[in-house]
């Protein structure tokens, strides 16, 4: 679902000096084998620097929004309000939801659509950004820092949809969750997982935008549009050469939000997901537009592991008023980008180190990625749990995998060495983070 890149591997590294500066260069293997070197500068994601914003530099003349790590982490979260903890997630989820996007729209949404959204200009409360997502074919991107995301496939978003589209995305988490953050990074060059702890009251939002048009989607209308520094088509840009970044628009179409809190008793998060304008089909009032033309598609607390197969889920609430072209595997919750084969809960239930598969396929045991996994244990055995941050996973993998020659001191050197042996597997399949 959300709060991570697509898990594919990044592309390797090769270190150039030039004078007293330092560049890394991205080499993207082409389909005939010759290489391209993608520079950018990196003073930063040193041990002794500040994280980088971006994968690479503002374009040359480039004079709209430039994107900013929101990377000062508290060392203790303030006293904040926590309008859902009135609400019962079980018999009120549509409210519950609600409330939370109501607290993480506020001082985001400005009147300029391309300054909302930027923790520097809130001063209601501190949004914090997940360092290290600035490594690989889906790094952040330099004007909103936006990642690489699923593809959605033809008429996965609409029944007019006969095209694929590309995807993208950026996550925030309030105070509580920007200290563990920091925490977890508090060594930039030896971050430390067993820290990865999520407190009561942590808040995390992702916008999810699309480069599909409206005449694809036609529920898009209106939809508020970014400008961003994303791919001209779709598909792998490892295997597609010719896929080249250009500034083009993205449309809101889905918001995710997580939450941290101890009355969900199977798992110890609540998850929901928005869709703007409804859905497909869906009547939209005129006289609502823009970020609050949104519907919730619905709200899970666990994954429903003994249900079999039809009749009313336990632990998912599902919007009636919004009817999607998929949901999640048997019915449960997930949002219009994501893997119809898994469910919010699901994929996040698999942050861990050294990561492990996000979504089932083949000959797998489906059940393993529908079981209720308590906060703080790991999807598989003897593995680091990440507090079902895929956020964090991503981050710390792509560190790991940057940095062969570093071995944290708080991971065995097996499983450091598992992390950097996974950069060489076959290509994994596009489910989302």
């Amino acid at each position: 679902m959300l709060f991570a890149s697509v898990r594919m591997l990044p592309a390797s590294k090769a270190m150039i000096s030039f004078g007293v500066a330092t560049v890394a260069a991205a080499i993207v293997l082409t389909a005939h084998g010759q290489t391209i070197a993608q520079p950018t500068e990196k003073n930063c994601d040193t041990p002794t620097t500040p994280f980088c914003d971006a994968l690479m530099k503002p374009i040359a003349g480039w004079s709209g929004h430039i994107f900013k790590l929101a990377q000062n982490y508290p060392s203790t979260a303030p006293t904040d309000a926590q309008p859902w903890r009135k609400l019962n997630p079980y018999t009120e989820p549509g409210q519950y939801l609600q409330s939370v996007l109501e607290y993480f729209y506020e001082g985001n949404i400005r009147s300029s659509v391309e300054d909302s959204f930027d923790p520097a200009l809130n001063s209601v409360r501190g949004w914090y950004n997940a360092p290290w997502q600035d490594h690989g074919v889906n790094g952040r991107e330099f004007v909103h820092g936006l990642t690489r995301e699923r593809t959605s496939l033809s008429q996965e978003l609409d029944p007019k949809q006969t095209l694929q589209w590309s995807n993208y995305a950026v996550g925030f988490y309030n105070a509580p969750g920007g200290v563990t953050i920091g925490k977890v990074w508090a060594k930039h060059g030896d971050p430390n997982p067993d820290l990865a702890d999520m407190p009561e009251g942590t808040v995390a939002a992702k916008l999810l935008f699309t480069t599909a048009p409206v005449d694809q989607v036609p529920y898009l209308a209106g939809s508020p549009e970014w400008q961003a520094y994303v791919y001209t088509g779709v598909g792998d840009p490892r295997l597609h050469p010719l896929n080249i970044r250009s500034i083009q628009k993205v449309r809101l179409l889905q918001i995710d939000i997580a939450v941290k809190d101890s009355r969900a008793k199977e798992t110890g998060w609540i998850f929901g997901t928005f869709i703007y304008g409804g859905g497909p089909g869906h009547a939209s009032d005129p006289a609502v537009t823009g970020w609050r033309n949104v519907f919730p598609v619905g709200v899970m607390w666990g994954n429903d592991p003994d249900y079999p197969s039809t009749g009313q889920l336990k632990q998912t609430w599902l919007n009636p008023d919004v009817h999607m072209s998929h949901v999640g595997y048997q019915g449960r919750l997930n949002g219009p980008v994501d893997n119809p084969n898994s469910s919010c809960m699901s994929c996040h239930s698999t942050a861990e180190l050294p990561q492990g598969q996000m979504v089932p396929s083949g000959s797998d045991d489906v059940a393993r990625w529908f079981r209720n996994i308590p906060s703080g244990e790991p999807f598989d055995s003897g593995r680091k749990p990440l507090d079902y941050s895929l956020q964090l996973e991503v981050g710390l993998v792509n560190f790991l995998q940057t940095h062969p020659d570093i071995f944290p001191t708080s991971m065995p050197a097996a499983q450091v060495k598992q992390v950097h042996n996974d950069k060489n597997k076959p290509l994994s399949r596009a489910g989302v983070q």
